[in-house]
């Protein structure tokens, strides 16, 4: 929560378009101390506040900031947090470009990973129907989010179960568009990609999606997302995300490797 909430400190900076010496100025501090804070040193709330007041935050920025800072500095045990946070997702978006290692687990594919057409057949799917005005925001976002796949210092890994293909969506264009996205994501430098097929028969967490960031703190920190129908769990506690990260390798194990990944979908992609 510190590094998410450097990074939105940062944010907040640049939109006001001050320095990391002018920061420091209101805060009477160095701008070494700014440099810290925003690499996830963490803050006081009373620093908190008079970077927010200087930055000329609104209220909703203001709001999760202090979400963030309430969390990054908690010392009782923690285990599930997604109460705290008034827009789940905002949280999700934040801590894609700034973990060090992504590793996800889906029965679809994953939303990073998505061509726009595939997008827009899974929005149109959803009850009561989303406006057209909706689900043109709803894809310009998530489109924006793939970028984060652009940083080769990033470690983005994905596992899908093979069910994921065949449930065509919209039409066999659009998976044929898709799939070939898929084989495009192989060929990246910080992009592995494994699917574990139906001939693995049934395997641990299947059809359990979640995420799990990962940054190099010292110590390691894990945090898990577990998607949910109506919002989403943040799980940080020690035991329960270590369970998660043990699920991981065991799914792994079940699925192909990348390369025989990439074979499937060639196959696959030979019959739509």
């Amino acid at each position: 929560m510190k590094i998410v909430m450097g990074n939105e400190l940062a944010r907040q900076r640049t939109n006001a378009g001050l320095t990391q010496a002018d920061a420091a100025t209101v805060l009477r501090c160095t701008q070494q101390k700014i440099a810290h804070i925003e690499s996830g040193s963490g803050i006081r709330a009373m620093e908190l506040d008079a970077l927010l007041e200087a930055y000329g935050a609104e209220e909703v920025d203001r709001a999760y900031a202090r979400d963030l800072q309430a969390e990054g500095n908690r010392r009782a045990k923690r285990g599930a947090f997604s109460s705290r946070f008034r827009q789940h997702l905002r949280l999700l978006v934040d801590m894609e470009p700034s973990c060090n290692r992504f590793f996800s687990y889906q029965s679809i594919v994953p939303g990073l990973l998505q061509t726009e057409s595939y997008m827009r057949t899974l929005f149109r799917a959803w009850r009561p129907s989303p406006t057209q005005e909706q689900i043109d925001r709803d894809t310009a976002d998530r489109l924006a989010r793939q970028q984060v796949l652009n940083n080769t210092d990033r470690e983005f890994w994905f596992i899908i179960d093979e069910s994921a293909l065949w449930r065509v969506t919209g039409s066999s264009a659009i998976m044929k568009e898709q799939v070939n996205r898929l084989i495009e994501a192989l060929d990246r430098p910080n992009i592995e990609l494994q699917v574990v097929p139906f001939n693995a028969g049934y395997y641990m967490g299947q059809g359990h999606e979640y995420t799990i960031f990962g940054y190099d703190t010292k110590p390691p920190v894990s945090i898990v997302y577990l998607e949910q129908h109506d919002g989403g769990v943040y799980v940080d506690d020690g035991k329960r995300t270590a369970r998660y990260l043990t699920l991981w390798d065991q799914q792994k194990a079940a699925a192909v490797g990348p390369e025989e990944t990439r074979r499937l979908l060639l196959d696959f992609g030979r019959t739509l």
